[in-house]
């Protein structure tokens, strides 16, 4: 993840995200929601499948993903907190 500027939120962050095809991040949750978009390739999100483009909001807490990267792909992630630790969810 390359962070790119100030915070949006205190503990927040605004960064891309390069994900080559094939990499898979698991299902998870997240202590602060975030706004992401898809600017590059063509993703598959909780089963759903998106391509360059496509907006997404997920509120905290939330468990979110799998998310897997169908080509190679890039991700702006404008989250309102801090990340908290990489927690595994439904």
């Amino acid at each position: 993840m390359t962070p790119l500027g100030p915070p949006p939120a205190p503990g927040g962050s605004v960064h891309l995200l390069r994900m080559a095809a094939g990499t898979r991040i698991g299902s998870h949750t997240h202590p602060s929601a975030e706004y992401v978009r898809l600017l590059v390739g063509e993703l598959e999100t909780g089963g759903r499948r998106v391509g360059a483009g496509t907006s997404w909001h997920t509120p905290a807490g939330c468990a979110q993903g799998p998310h897997v990267a169908i080509s190679d792909v890039q991700l702006l992630t404008v989250r309102l907190g801090p990340m908290g630790a990489f927690a595994e969810g439904g």
